[in-house]
């Protein structure tokens, strides 16, 4: 399983989404209102277990975390020591 389809069930597993809804890696989870507050800190914690990085309170913004491809670039950054 790549990394975008491990996030990707990850949160279809954690949003309990709809049938009908349509998820792939340039969704955007919260500007269409799919995630919520306490699934961030979920998904935060997923990606730091996973991933072994550290999320920074001031990284949690849109541009990081409002699709799996932004997650999957912010976590390409931290890895290589940018973020």
């Amino acid at each position: 399983m790549s990394d975008a389809e491990t996030i990707l069930a990850f949160i279809e597993e954690e949003a309990d989404l709809d049938d009908d809804v349509e998820l792939d890696a340039d969704t955007s989870l919260f500007r269409d209102q799919l995630l919520d507050s306490m699934n961030l800190t979920s998904l935060i914690a997923f990606l730091e277990e996973t991933f072994s990085i550290r999320v920074k309170p001031m990284d949690i913004v849109y541009e990081n975390l409002d699709t799996v491809n932004h997650m999957l670039a912010y976590v390409a950054r931290k890895k290589a020591g940018d973020a």
